[in-house]
């Protein structure tokens, strides 16, 4: 499985890009919030991917985060929902917002998405509304590009700690002593709360 590229970016489009590593060019579907995201071309870039293998296809999405990639496979684990449908989903809501409106149970703004019924939306209401913790939403959008962030929890998953348990940690630790301390002390007091 390829569960992350790092190349030179040669090509992007709102739903897909072309990343350049060691000579081979990987197509990579992305929502439209993933292309305001991307830097220019020809510049390195690192993203995080799925790799859906049917009998008829093979296809690599890409995400800004795990949590954003964690979150489309539980989308796509519902029954009647593609992976163009979910890029749809994500390219109008960000994995914050979508986590809000499963756990608040808002249908209505599901069906804004393309290719999403009544049926399709209360269908995945009701799948996945136990399935989303509360404690994702709101730390997720507060440090998703924060790299010291994102080193402490690379850090807690080679621990063994779930994605789940890492936001939960993190959301105990103070926005200000985040901003103020480096990695390691953040690390130190993560683990203190575990």
């Amino acid at each position: 499985m390829i569960s992350r590229l790092n190349g030179k970016l040669i090509f992007k489009s709102f739903s897909k890009i072309i990343l350049e590593t060691s000579g081979i060019g990987f197509e990579v579907l992305i929502s439209s919030r993933t292309f305001e995201k991307l830097p220019e071309l020809e510049k390195n870039f690192s993203i995080d991917t799925y790799m859906h293998i049917r009998e008829d296809e093979i296809l690599l999405v890409g995400f800004l985060n795990r949590e954003e990639r964690d979150l489309f496979l539980k989308i796509i684990s519902v029954s009647g929902v593609s992976v163009k449908i979910a890029l749809g989903i994500f390219s109008i809501y960000s994995a914050d917002e979508l986590s809000k409106i499963i756990i608040n149970g808002e249908s209505e703004m599901l069906r804004r998405a393309p290719q999403i019924g009544g049926r399709l939306s209360e269908r995945i209401i009701l799948e996945l509304k136990g399935k989303i913790s509360e404690e994702f939403t709101g730390i997720q959008a507060l440090y998703a590009d924060n790299s010291k962030i994102i080193e402490v929890k690379e850090a807690l998953r080679t621990l063994g700690y779930s994605n789940i348990e890492i936001q939960k940690t993190l959301s105990k630790i103070d926005k200000k002593f985040i901003e103020e301390k480096n990695t390691e002390d953040i690390l130190k007091a993560a683990l203190r709360e575990v």
